[in-house]
């Protein structure tokens, strides 16, 4: 017998050296965003890295540890658990999850159906093709492996506020994890509505929407009522009508829910106002192009805010026009210029260009005007190419923006946006984390995304 079990002593000695070797080895052996591969440890520990905790708070060289999703550990002289898998954040910075507060990421696009067939009466559609469908759940189309998925995650985007394709009601909003093992967290954060009109039938224009939107508003204020009446005593009452379009208003009316509507310009922007006026329900406004038409009323309306990474075109001739020559002519531009007569045409072109610039720049200047009036606000890349994104930000920081604003409308102010705030939004003990680790100078042009944790699991560009 003894020979033997000092055989077996040996051996175990041989294989715990051969699995503290492998331990010791795993970050260079294992690609950490790789889904085959079991995980040994979710204890992780950044160090040597500069900590932005949120915009002014910084700690120059320190240390941050995760365990099982959750920061457990930020400061200049933490040490790294004795199971942490290290990573050397040398000539890096940390700082918290990006949040987009308004996108379609993970939801792919239906087809566009062309040849749709007549509809028998188009002032009183099916639902689905006057796109209405506040019932629908965005959860339900989740797809972690879409593309869109990688590509956001390359920007140092963590988290989502993501809504389903379709009309003036597609559904409901939510927000969900960028993680290609399971988006889901949470439950539904808002009713989603949009002034996008149906093709061919009603409600198609502006003012039908805002006629079927009162319509339905009150109409599940009525019902929600009736409901209430026959919970309390249903005795003699027949029972009320379900109806799922009514039933998705019905956190909206009792006030437990959000509506958050997108809006594409100064028009829109009162439209919604008017609405919520007019209703009464809590309101979000997402968009805002041409908010800086409305400050005033945005200010008063004191509801949340997202500022479209959406950036207008800019026209073939300022591609050919040096900075210098741009500042010149907004310098000198004069909105009251008149020419002298109808064949100046050249002095009308110059006016014009200067017109179209001076537009383009109020469009730029929009963030850093609204952090001047102490407006927060997020940042949305609903409707933008992910690949446009960090290129239209830099534009909004060309335009006075500053890092430390457009680094809150990213984070502290857009998890504040979605509810997330007690979640997300900061580097601090006890949030998710939700980290990005980037090399350069945060949003400049060479500025890179080395690594992004999502609840704790790493992504390595």
């Amino acid at each position: 017998m003894t020979p033997i079990f000092r055989a077996t002593a040996a051996m175990t000695r041989a294989l715990v050296t051969v699995a503290v070797l492998l331990l010791s080895a795993w970050p260079a052996l294992a690609q950490s965003n790789s889904p085959d591969i079991p995980e040994i440890t979710g204890t992780y520990a950044i160090q040597n890295v500069r900590i932005v905790q949120a915009p002014g708070r910084v700690i120059e060289r320190g240390t941050v540890v995760v365990k099982d999703g959750v920061i457990t550990a930020v400061g200049a002289r933490v040490e790294a658990p004795w199971d942490a898998r290290i990573v050397d954040g040398d000539s890096l910075t940390v700082v918290a999850g990006f949040i987009d507060a308004l996108s379609h990421v993970g939801i792919p696009e239906p087809p566009r159906e062309n040849n749709l067939p007549a509809v028998e009466d188009r002032g009183n559609p099916p639902n689905d093709r006057a796109g209405i469908q506040p019932e629908r759940d965005v959860r339900d189309f989740l797809d972690p492996s879409h593309k869109s998925m990688d590509a956001h995650r390359m920007l140092g985007f963590t988290a989502a506020n993501v809504v389903p394709h379709g009309g003036m009601l597609p559904g409901t909003a939510a927000v969900v994890l960028l993680d290609a093992q399971g988006m889901r967290y949470g439950s539904p954060m808002a009713l989603f509505m949009e002034f996008e009109g149906a093709r061919g039938v009603y409600p198609g224009t502006p003012m039908a929407i805002m006629a079927k939107m009162r319509q339905l508003y009150r109409e599940s204020d009525r019902r929600m009522r009736v409901g209430d009446l026959y919970a309390q005593d249903p005795t003699g009452l027949s029972r009320p009508p379900q109806d799922p379009v009514h039933d998705a208003f019905f956190p909206v009316v009792a006030g437990e829910r959000p509506l958050l509507i997108h809006t594409d310009d100064a028009l829109e922007i009162h439209r919604a106002l008017d609405l919520q006026e007019a209703l009464g329900f809590r309101l979000m406004l997402s968009g805002l192009s041409q908010g800086f038409d409305v400050l005033d009323k945005l200010t008063a309306s004191r509801a949340p805010l997202a500022v479209t990474l959406d950036l207008p075109d800019k026209p073939d001739w300022m591609e050919k026009v040096t900075d210098d020559s741009l500042a010149y002519i907004l310098e000198n531009y004069d909105p009251d210029t008149r020419t002298a007569t109808y064949r100046d045409t050249e002095a009308e072109r110059r006016n014009l260009e200067a017109r179209q610039l001076q537009s383009r720049q109020d469009y730029l200047g929009m963030p850093a005007l609204f952090a001047e009036h102490g407006l927060p606000f997020a940042f949305a890349s609903y409707g933008v190419e992910a690949k446009d994104v960090m290129a239209n930000l830099r534009a909004y920081l060309d335009a006075g923006l500053s890092v430390d604003d457009a680094l809150a409308a990213l984070t502290v102010n857009a998890a504040a946006y979605v509810g997330m705030e007690s979640v997300m939004g900061t580097v601090d003990v006890g949030k998710m984390a939700n980290l990005v680790l980037v090399k350069g100078d945060l949003f400049s042009k060479d500025m890179k995304v080395q690594t992004v944790f999502v609840d704790g699991r790493p992504y390595t560009n």
